[in-house]
């Protein structure tokens, strides 16, 4: 199997455990994406075809997951602590509809109440 059709397989293999995950059908993530069934339907047959990555980054914001988590790949190099937060932010779906200045002040209100739940 060439490398092409491997990464496309891992790709479409990923999104659809993630949504299966989520206890989300097909309708309902191409929904949170902003994108239609059909794309969605194309892109979890695989059939060597691998989507935009305009595609894979609306699929990775819906279902809440960093891009590498569906590309296979490596991620960067981020300390424990990064990882720590983004896995806390994550939860916190309800950040993504909020202005970007209510995002940093929760983000700079959480990051202060843990510095505290240490003291």
């Amino acid at each position: 199997m060439n490398d092409k059709i491997e990464q496309a397989n891992r790709i479409s293999n990923s999104i659809k455990k993630l949504r299966e995950g989520l206890n989300w059908n097909q309708a309902k993530l191409a929904q949170e994406a902003g994108i239609s069934g059909a794309a969605l339907s194309k892109i979890e047959k695989g059939e060597g075809r691998i989507p935009t990555i305009v595609l894979m980054r609306k699929l990775a914001s819906a279902l809440k997951v960093q891009l590498h988590e569906i590309t296979g790949e490596n991620p960067e190099d981020i300390s424990e602590k990064q990882e720590r937060n983004k896995e806390f932010y994550r939860q916190w779906d309800v950040l993504d509809k909020l202005s970007k200045n209510d995002q940093d002040m929760l983000k700079g209100m959480a990051e202060r109440l843990k510095e505290i739940s240490k003291e």
